[in-house]
């Protein structure tokens, strides 16, 4: 499967090195021209790309394709810096695979001081077969990859690519990046909705096959994790068994049903379940059938009344309803509420200095339950007031991670909703709750901090964690260039453990449990408001995390 590419005004940035191998200087023109020459190559191989989409961006911008040999030579060119970008099908540059935050735009300068060698990063491809327990083939399966990541020092979980099994019950998932992965295998076939004038009850049991991870588990945290290399193909084969699949039925109450309603059912990873749905819209009834066993939450919502200003409007409504399906499950009644909404109040502490700036801050709302659900506000700003205030609505019922951000330089004092410290603490939204405001707090009066990282006496490049004890969702992962130093400023105040390794892009430095094994050798500090302070960090020796 080929990745489709963009015009060439929004190619992605490839990494640039300079060779090791001594190279011809670039001959000067008689009107201060140059030329500049290069390679493509294929990081995994080391052999040379061809026809690889090669540019250089900056003063008259030109490109070309590389030669069958990967090289490619540009000539004419006046002096100055040039952003180099490249691309081919099947290939992906380091900035594509996930290091945005240390990644730099690679900038050539002319005149060169010798050739250039760009490395491309070959796709990897997930393949394999699907079968049925007595080694048929099984067609139409969906199954989709996703990869373990970590993004901001938390783990997630994210979908990557999907494929259908053909005749042969054979699926091919191209275009996957270096990383962890795994697997999920569903029936395609399921997620029909349909509206009727009336439900019957499913006359004989139904038998199908139920969502499953590689290698024949029920949940995600459960599958096994593939480790995908760069140009790599990975073969997996999974037998699924069919079973017992079962009925949900009921029926809604309250609200405007007239305007309607609509349901959703997610499985215990927070996926949304794509189930076969009959909805009698007048009495406010509902059927899913074809549901296998499990544990799965059943959302409604209300629709607000049609037709009605503004100010009328009725708030939003909503229902949840947990469900452990063993057996059919029916006569439920969801009855709706008025869901739940929080007031978001920031207190703006930074001492005012006359320029005027807007001093809020995004919320976000992380939900644990389900990955995809992530709702955030920005406060307004009101001029000349201290505290402003913006406000969240349609909360569903969950466990939430409430994260704060400033939107200029400064740091999140405090960060609270009633009693719950959110700096430290989750909060958790019951069915129709009212909730506190959630009181977020800034300043600027944080520390700067002057990192660089030692080895055998030696600065060097890494990636350096400055992890909170006190508060692990202050933690921050910093990357020291080639130049082996670094600096983050408007830290908050407090004592820090700073820990240094050759790449961290998979450690979990907001997780106390996952940053333990550090502590020992890592190097501690003590920041005060204002404080400038420049610290030496050792390298741990360390292998590469697996989320």
């Amino acid at each position: 499967m080929l990745r489709s590419f963009p015009a060439l005004a929004t190619l992605f940035i490839f990494a640039l090195s300079l060779s090791s191998a001594a190279a011809a200087p670039a001959k000067q023109a008689e009107s201060d021209r140059f030329e500049l020459h290069g390679t493509v190559i294929n990081s995994a191989t080391k052999e040379p790309v061809s026809r690889a989409l090669v540019q250089l961006n900056g003063p008259g911008g030109v490109a070309q394709l590389s030669g069958r040999d990967g090289t490619f030579n540009f000539t004419n060119l006046p002096p100055g810096q040039y952003a180099m970008t490249a691309m081919k099908p099947g290939f992906f540059s380091e900035e594509e695979l996930g290091r945005e935050r240390g990644a730099k735009i690679a900038v050539a300068n002319i005149p060169p001081s010798g050739d250039l060698l760009l490395r491309l990063v070959p796709e990897a491809v997930i393949y394999g077969e699907v079968k049925n327990e007595d080694g048929e083939p099984i067609e139409g399966v969906r199954v989709r990859v996703m990869r373990l990541r970590v993004i901001e020092g938390h783990k997630v979980i994210d979908p990557e690519g999907e494929s259908l099994t053909d005749d042969e019950g054979a699926f091919r998932i191209a275009n996957l990046q270096p990383g962890h992965y795994r697997v999920s295998f569903l029936q395609a076939n399921r997620g029909s909705i349909r509206f009727v004038g009336s439900l019957n009850r499913a006359r004989e049991p139904q038998q199908g096959y139920a969502p499953e991870f590689y290698p024949g588990v029920r949940n995600v945290e459960s599958a096994a994790t593939i480790e995908v290399k760069a140009g790599t193909q990975s073969e997996v084969t999974q037998v699924l068994k069919p079973q017992r699949l079962f009925e949900i039925s009921g029926v809604v109450r309250g609200g405007d049903l007239a305007s309607g309603f609509n349901l959703m059912l997610r499985d215990d990873s927070g996926e949304d379940v794509p189930e076969d749905m009959k909805i009698d819209q007048k009495r406010g009834q509902f059927q899913i059938v074809g549901i296998p066993e499990g544990t799965y939450t059943l959302l409604a919502r209300g629709f607000a009344r049609s037709g009605a200003a503004p100010e009328e409007k009725k708030p939003a409504l909503g229902a949840t309803q947990l469900i452990h399906l063993t057996s059919d499950v029916t006569g439920l009644v969801l009855s709706l509420e008025p869901t739940s909404s929080v007031e978001i109040q920031v207190r703006d502490e930074i001492p005012p200095d006359g320029s005027h700036v807007l001093h809020q801050a995004v919320v976000r709302f992380v939900s644990l339950e389900s990955t995809q659900y992530s709702p955030a506000i920005q406060t307004p700003f009101l001029e000349g007031e201290r505290v402003t205030t913006g406000r969240l609505d349609n909360i569903p019922p969950g466990t939430y991670r409430v994260e704060a951000t400033p939107n200029e330089p400064g740091y999140i004092a405090s960060l609270r909703c009633g009693r719950t410290d959110l700096l430290r603490e989750d909060l958790t939204v019951a069915a129709g709750a009212a909730l506190p405001p959630i009181e977020v707090t800034l300043r600027n009066d944080g520390a700067q901090l002057n990192v660089s990282v030692i080895e055998e006496n030696h600065r060097r490049s890494a990636s350096v964690v400055i992890y909170s004890e006190e508060i692990p969702r202050r933690s921050l992962l910093v990357r020291v260039d080639d130049t082996g130093s670094a600096s983050e400023a408007n830290l908050a105040p407090g004592t820090y453990s700073l820990i240094a390794v050759d790449d961290a892009e998979d450690l979990e430095f907001r997780n106390p449990l996952a940053v333990e094994k550090y502590l020992g050798d890592a190097t501690e500090v003590t920041l005060g408001p204002g404080d400038k302070t420049s610290v030496q960090v050792k390298l741990q020796a360390t292998g590469r995390q697996q989320p």
